[in-house]
């Protein structure tokens, strides 16, 4: 396989992640390491890939494999971590303590560059926060040269931080675009993690999240199939 075809396969197997086609994208990523077997972008994809599939075991074993090449690899690393908390959840998604709804596993996932988990500022009132619930889908909507956090119903949240709201403005409006939930509540405070699912052109190598950050990450409560609770966390890198 030359340089070129590997290049069309890499952006097809791209292309069937950002469709969540995960099926078609383990197909691509496993040819791929059969030609390339220290292609560390290829086994991380098939690793998320098998995630997204709840398919822990083989998620572990490509990023394993990932870091055996590339023993720096942030995305191995971390997704490694994470993964030792669904050690007991092969083949099942891991639901949400204080609501029935199923929260998708990709939540989990740190990407340099791509995710960041931001504390909400102006919080709102606690009995609306109350309403709330971890994994809920939430809105960025630009207002007033900043950013404020709508819930899935239209009611108000919180604003992001000004250094991060200017920055995202500038982004989105150049075509970039986000998704975004809740990833922890408390009585006075709300944390979400914002994702970026589509770069424009433009953009093509301006990651729009700097790796430092000033809030860690706050625990995500997963219930395990023995009823008992369990916390996913991550370091986020410094």
């Amino acid at each position: 396989m030359d340089d070129q075809a590997s290049s069309n396969l890499s952006q097809q197997a791209i292309d069937a992640a950002l469709s969540s086609d995960w099926e078609k994208a383990i197909k691509l990523n496993i040819k791929l390491i059969k030609e390339f077997t220290n292609d560390v972008d290829a086994l991380n994809r098939l690793a998320h890939a098998y995630f997204e599939m709840c398919n822990y075991k083989l998620a572990k074993k490509y990023y394993s494999q990932a870091l055996e090449t590339d023993s720096y690899n942030p995305i191995a690393i971390k997704n490694l971590k994470i993964l030792q908390s669904f050690k007991k959840l092969n083949g099942q998604k891991p639901v949400l303590s204080n609501h029935h709804a199923k929260i998708s596993s990709s939540l989990f996932l740190h990407e340099p560059g791509k995710t960041k988990v931001i504390s909400l500022l102006k919080v709102a009132e606690p009995q609306k926060i109350s309403k709330a619930y971890c994994g809920m889908s939430v809105e960025l909507i630009s207002k007033n040269r900043g950013i404020t956090i709508l819930d899935e119903n239209g009611g108000y949240l919180g604003v992001l931080p000004d250094d991060t709201a200017h920055r995202l403005i500038k982004l989105i409006k150049g075509g970039n675009r986000y998704l975004a939930f809740i990833k922890s509540i408390r009585v006075n405070g709300i944390a979400i993690l914002i994702r970026e699912i589509y770069r424009a052109a433009r953009f093509k190598n301006q990651p729009s999240f700097l790796e430092y950050y000033s809030d860690p990450p706050s625990p995500t409560i997963i219930i395990l199939p023995n009823n008992t609770e369990e916390e996913v966390s991550y370091e986020e890198d410094q």
